[in-house]
């Protein structure tokens, strides 16, 4: 066995201060080191869950969400990353366990974001849907008014169309006659009629036109005023009305006849004073329910 000799052992007493110091001296260097490492390490940590909240925050203010519950929502999510964000901002150097505590917060808030997210990108699809479909039944609804405009204003020309074609066949439907035929004749003695030119020999008119064919015309009663106009267009005196019958036509002969649509031969004998009677150009005229139908003038000598 080999013997420390006495100089060996004064010699190690002398110097093993100096290597405990160098030791120690070398074991606190590597733990600050490590606790340096470990410090830069938590704030990196820290930093990282800032920067997750703040792009998680972010992610919720892009979201424009319509519905009001949602919107509440994702509102009171975004107030508690803040307050969560700023908790952490809090944390003293060296907490791990809080620092692990708030990861695992974020880690949770995370997936709620991705929840809140599919559920705006879902309604977000379906308000997109909606206006897509609403703007299919606006398109729909402005080519009904559209077509509901073109049709009022067809309607309308189709009445218009309709009021002249009544028009129309309310004139084609008016009852005409032929040329009106004016003779002049004066009584004989025996009471039998010969022509004359000369008013102071003039007794009677006689008259002769026809009601002409008009399928249009309504068929049934009609009433035929013929009047005599002396050269200052006054009605005649005459045998049947004596000038003025008090109606509101003055007329020298009323006749009545049955139309039916149908060629109708009409003669009309009126009877006049002589002595009345002067030269001159005399009219007669032909109303027909009122209406004149037709004119011819005589002169008289």
């Amino acid at each position: 066995m080999t013997k420390i000799s006495k100089a060996s052992v004064n010699k190690f007493l002398k110097y093993s201060p100096i290597v405990l110091l160098i030791s120690l001296v070398v074991y606190s260097f590597k733990t600050h080191e490590s606790q340096n490492r470990l410090d830069e390490e938590f704030r990196k940590e820290k930093l990282i869950l800032q920067q997750e909240l703040d792009q998680i925050v972010a992610d919720y203010k892009k979201m424009s969400v319509k519905k009001k519950g949602l919107s509440r929502r994702i509102i009171t999510s975004i107030n508690k990353m803040i307050s969560l964000k700023d908790s952490i901002k809090d944390i003293k150097k060296g907490n791990y366990d809080k620092l692990v505590k708030y990861s695992l917060k974020v880690t949770q808030l995370e997936r709620e974001n991705r929840q809140l997210m599919l559920k705006a990108d879902k309604l977000h699809q379906e308000n997109t849907k909606l206006e897509e479909e609403n703007n299919s039944v606006r398109k729909k609804l402005r080519a009904h008014k559209k077509s509901q405009e073109s049709l009022v204003k067809m309607n309308e020309s189709l009445m218009n169309e309709e009021k002249q074609l009544k028009e129309k066949i309310g004139v084609a439907a008016n009852l005409e006659i032929g040329n009106v035929a004016i003779s002049t004749y004066r009584e004989k003695s025996n009471g039998r009629y010969t022509s004359t030119t000369k008013s102071r020999k003039t007794d009677a008119f006689k008259v002769k036109f026809d009601l002409l064919e008009n399928e249009l015309a309504e068929m049934g009663e009609r009433d035929i005023f013929i009047q005599i106009l002396d050269k200052n267009n006054d009605v005649i005196l005459s045998e049947k009305n004596q000038g003025d019958n008090g109606s509101e036509m003055a007329y020298n002969d009323y006749i009545r006849v049955n139309y039916e649509n149908q060629k109708l031969g009409i003669v009309s004998l009126i009877s006049v004073d002589r002595n009345n009677m002067e030269k001159g150009d005399y009219k007669v005229r032909v109303y027909i329910d009122g209406a004149k139908a037709g004119e011819r003038k005589i002169s008289l000598r």
